[in-house]
C-alpha cells in the first residue's frame, strides 16, 4: 500500500498543471488579439430645423420672383418677410451646426484621453499577469508546500481549499480585471471614433450651411435694392402729392414707411441697383452736390409738363381720352433741388448722405434725387374728372390701362395714377 508521503510525486504534475493552466490563461490576456475597433456612424439625420430651412429657402426663391417695383404693397412685404425668415433661419442651422461641431470635438478629444488612461492601467495589469505566468513557470510550487496540501484531517483539508480557492479567487480577479479594461479600452475607442466622425459630420454641415446663409443674404441684399428703388419713386410721389391731396400722400408716405422699416436693417448691395423691371434705368449720382443732373429739355401739354422728347406722345394720349369722354390732368416734370433740399434736411449733408444714402437710412424715410423719372420728365401723375386716379376701378385708370402703352405708357402698379415710359 502506498504512503501519502510516497504518493506526492505522482500529485506534484496536478498541482503543476493548475498553476500551468493559469499561466496559459495569463499569456492569452496578453497576448491575444489585437485592440481595435471601427463605426460606421452614417450620415446624421437631418433635424427638424434644418427641413424648416431648406423650406425657406425654396419660399425665399419664390419670393425672390416677386418684382418689388410692380407688385403690390401686400406682396412686396411678404416677399421682405420671407426672405428675411430665411436669413434667420439659414443663421440658426450654422450656429446649431457649429455648436454641435464643438461638442462632438470635445467628446472626441475627452473619449480619447479616457482611452489613454484606460490603455495604461491595461499595460500595468497585462504586466502583472506576465509576472504571475513567467512565475508559474520559472518557479512551480516547490515539494515542502505541496506536502502541506496532502493532510488527511479534516480540519487541515479545509485549510487547504482556502487556500486554493484564495489563490483561484486572487487569480481570477486579475484575468477578469483585464478583460473588462480591455472592453472598457474598445468602448472608448469606439467612442472617440464615433465622437470624431460626428464632429465632421457637423462640420461639413456648417460648411453647406455658411454657403446657405451667404446665398440667402445675396438674395436679400438684391431684393431690398429694388425695394429701395421703389422708395425712390413712392416717397418722391408722397413729398409733392401731399401737397395737392394731403389724405393721399398720407397714405403713399404710411407704405414708403413700412417698406423703409423692413429694409433698414439689410445692408446695401449697391446704390439703387435692383434686378426688376425698369432698374436698368437707373441714374448715377453726381460727382459734386453743386452739379445736378442736367434738366432735360421741356415741353407743356395741356397743362402737363414733360420732356420734349415725349411731348408729341403725351398729346396723343390726352387728345384720344378726351375722345373717350375721359378727362385727364396731371403733373409731370419735377425739379429735384427740392428733393436736395430734402435730403439734406432728412439725411444729412454730405455727399453721400444727399446722393447715395439709402432711403430708409433717413429719418424720415426720404427719396434719392435723380431717381424718380418725374425729374427726367418722363413720368405723369394723372388726374381723372380733377381728383388723381387713386384706385384701379377709377375710370381713368381703366381707359389708360387699355390705352397708354400705345403711346409708349406704363403703370407702376403699386401706384395707379403713376405712367412712365419705363420699358420701351
Amino acid at each position: 500500500m502506498t504512503s501519502p508521503r510516497s504518493a506526492s510525486p505522482r500529485r506534484l504534475p496536478k498541482r503543476s498543471w493548475r498553476w500551468t493552466a493559469f499561466a496559459a490563461l495569463a499569456l492569452a490576456g496578453i497576448f491575444g488579439t489585437a485592440i481595435g475597433s471601427s463605426i460606421d456612424v452614417g450620415a446624421v439625420a437631418t433635424n427638424p430645423r434644418t427641413q424648416r430651412a431648406n423650406v425657406r429657402s425654396e419660399q425665399a426663391k419664390i419670393a425672390a420672383k416677386v418684382n418689388a417695383l410692380e407688385s403690390s404693397q401686400d406682396q412686396v412685404m411678404a416677399a421682405l418677410k420671407a426672405m428675411e425668415e430665411n436669413v434667420r433661419g439659414q443663421q440658426a442651422v450654422l450656429s446649431e451646426a457649429r455648436r454641435q461641431a464643438e461638442v462632438s470635438a470635445a467628446e472626441a478629444a475627452q473619449a480619447e484621453k479616457d482611452a489613454a488612461q484606460t490603455s495604461r492601467d491595461l499595460d500595468a495589469l497585462r504586466a502583472r499577469v506576465a509576472r504571475y505566468a513567467v512565475k508559474a513557470y520559472v518557479e512551480p510550487p516547490g515539494e515542502e508546500l505541496m506536502r502541506r496540501f496532502e493532510a488527511a484531517s479534516a480540519q487541515e483539508d479545509a485549510t487547504r481549499n482556502a487556500l486554493l480557492n484564495m489563490q483561484s479567487r486572487s487569480d481570477s480577479d486579475v484575468i477578469d480585471q483585464l478583460r473588462s479594461t480591455k472592453a472598457r479600452l474598445e468602448e472608448e475607442l469606439a467612442r472617440a471614433q464615433a465622437a470624431k466622425s460626428a464632429a465632421e459630420t457637423h462640420a461639413a454641415e456648417a460648411e453647406g450651411a455658411l454657403q446657405s446663409l451667404s446665398v440667402a443674404q445675396s438674395q436679400q441684399q438684391a431684393y431690398a435694392s429694388q425695394v429701395r428703388q421703389r422708395l425712390d419713386e413712392t416717397l418722391s410721389d408722397a413729398a409733392f402729392l401731399s401737397r395737392m391731396d394731403a389724405e393721399l400722400g398720407r397714405q403713399i408716405a404710411a407704405e414708403a414707411a413700412a417698406l423703409a422699416r423692413a429694409v433698414v436693417g439689410v445692408p446695401s448691395s449697391g446704390s439703387g441697383s435692383g434686378s426688376g423691371s425698369g432698374s436698368s434705368n437707373n441714374t448715377t449720382p453726381p460727382p459734386s452736390g453743386n452739379n445736378p443732373y442736367p434738366t432735360p429739355a421741356l415741353t407743356t401739354v395741356n397743362g402737363i409738363t414733360v420732356a420734349s422728347s415725349i411731348a408729341d406722345r403725351v398729346r396723343g394720349l390726352l387728345n384720344a381720352a378726351s375722345a373717350d369722354g375721359i378727362n385727364l390732368t396731371g403733373y409731370g416734370y419735377r425739379d429735384f433741388n427740392a428733393q436736395i433740399a430734402l435730403r439734406r434736411q432728412n439725411c444729412g449733408t454730405t455727399q453721400y448722405a444727399i446722393w447715395e444714402m439709402p432711403p430708409d437710412a433717413c429719418s424720415p424715410p426720404t427719396a434719392r434725387p435723380g431717381y424718380s423719372y418725374h425729374e427726367r420728365g418722363l413720368a405723369i401723375d394723372f388726374m381723372a374728372n380733377g381728383r388723381f386716379i387713386n384706385s384701379r376701378s377709377n375710370p381713368g385708370f381703366i381707359w389708360l390701362a387699355a390705352n397708354a402703352g400705345r403711346f409708349g405708357f406704363y403703370n407702376l402698379p403699386s401706384e395707379p395714377w403713376h405712367w412712365d415710359t419705363r420699358g420701351t
